[in-house]
């Protein structure tokens, strides 16, 4: 009976998504393929606060394969925040506001402890479509922030093409990083993003 009740309380939630994502990322750098990921983004609805002004919380789960001193390991993440978007005839400029959550956990030679940060990035796409598949070029800049530390540990400035293939949205993008250790260090990546709605 118990179980009867709550399948009748499920099936009468309505879900008032504005739609999920799915993402798939590949990325290279110095040459070599280094990193993918895939990624399904639950977008909530939309707010107006104003005509030009949104903002949309959205939260996700990513599933990482990436090369960590030469040995490649599958690890996950979670992930909630917010898009505030702005946009006029001049562009549109998108605050995207991330908290990410590493969990801890052993598999294979991957031993790695829990991970919280912050992730700020603000991006700009130009007021231009590029033939019908809508190429847009966008430029953004990225912080990172250790919550475990309390530190600022990561920037990301990057360069991109974005595009609509019908409900595909793919995207070539180059980033210059610039990571925290002893020193901060530079590597340079070459990426490419698709992104279904449904």
């Amino acid at each position: 009976m118990r179980i009867l009740l709550s399948v009748l309380l499920l099936a009468s939630v309505h879900v008032n998504a504005q739609k999920f994502v799915l993402e798939q990322d590949q990325r290279i750098k110095e040459d070599k393929f280094y990193y993918e990921h895939t990624d399904l983004t639950y977008l909530t609805k939309t707010y107006d606060i104003s005509d030009s002004w949104d903002i949309t919380p959205f939260t996700g789960y990513r599933l990482i394969y990436e090369n960590k001193k030469n040995v490649f390991e599958t690890y996950s993440r979670f992930h909630i925040g917010a898009h505030v978007k702005v946009s006029g005839d001049w562009g549109k400029i998108v605050f995207r506001n991330r908290y990410e959550f590493t969990p801890g956990h052993t598999l294979g030679t991957l031993d790695t402890t829990n991970d919280h940060r912050f992730r700020l990035r603000t991006k700009y796409c130009l007021p231009v479509s590029i033939t019908k598949y809508k190429i847009t070029p966008n430029i953004s800049d990225e912080f990172f922030f250790d919550l475990d530390h309390v530190d600022y540990t990561r920037n990301r400035f990057a360069l991109g093409l974005g595009a609509k293939v019908g409900p595909i949205k793919p995207e070539l993008y180059y980033f210059a990083e610039f990571k925290k250790s002893s020193d901060w260090k530079r590597v340079d990546v070459v990426g490419l993003l698709f992104k279904y709605d449904f």
